[in-house]
């Protein structure tokens, strides 16, 4: 008789990895298989599971990729500066935000990524000593966040208007209301300001105030990965 073939014997904790890797590779989105993959997993996440407490974590990795066709799937037909508004902004959601941003060149990723992360921003610091509270923003982290504005449009533009927002919102930590703050907070509020105003002067250019280094744009049209659709045979 021929010898018996020997197969792998799985325990679950390898299957689960082995799943994970898969769903990993899924929400890089490098390719147009995983693209295609993406966009009908968010699609399963907003409409049958929806955006809770308990699974905002996936929507952030999701959002991560800042592939247009994934954002479109999660952000739908709403307002993206809305879409987290569900969900009580905490420090992980923070530090995720400014992690982006920071990874991301200006330009560099599809808008409407950037006005959901902004969205969640401007929520965040309404109260701005609470926001602080929640993650300690530095003059890098500001830097960061106003490297996103676009001097090519203007102030109407919609990102450009939320990353205005957010910035007012930061300067207002030195503001008579909010009595004696330390150094840090001072030095993060001026930025914010001075960032804020060199946009808005015409006469002033972005680089007076972040340094060139984070100015450097991108294209993320000239980069976008559409979905591979595989076709049916009938």
């Amino acid at each position: 008789m021929p010898e018996a073939t020997s197969w792998p014997q799985w325990s679950q904790d390898e299957i689960d990895a082995l799943s994970l890797r898969y769903v990993n590779d899924i929400i890089e989105c490098s390719d147009g298989y995983s693209v295609f993959a993406a966009v009908a997993f968010s699609h399963y996440l907003v409409g049958k599971v929806g955006l809770t407490p308990d699974n905002y974590s996936v929507f952030f990795r999701l959002l991560e990729s800042g592939n247009q066709y994934v954002v479109d799937a999660l952000a739908g037909d709403g307002d993206p500066a809305k879409f987290f508004g569900t969900i009580q902004p905490n420090t992980f959601m923070l530090r995720e935000c400014f992690r982006m941003l920071t990874k991301w060149k200006p330009g560099e990723i599809y808008p409407k990524a950037l006005l959901i992360i902004y969205g969640l921003l401007t929520v965040c610091f309404r109260d701005p000593e609470e926001g602080y509270r929640l993650y300690s923003l530095t003059v890098t982290d500001v830097n960061n966040l106003g490297k996103h504005l676009d001097k090519g449009q203007d102030q109407m533009y919609p990102l450009n208007r939320i990353v205005l927002t957010v910035l007012d919102e930061i300067a207002s930590l030195v503001e008579p209301q909010h009595p004696f703050p330390s150094r840090e907070v001072q030095d993060v509020a001026l930025q914010s300001n001075s960032i804020r105003g060199k946009f808005l002067d015409m006469t002033k250019k972005l680089n007076e105030a972040i340094p060139d280094i984070l100015l450097v744009r991108g294209d993320y049209s000239a980069n976008i990965i559409k979905p591979n659709i595989p076709k049916i045979n009938a």
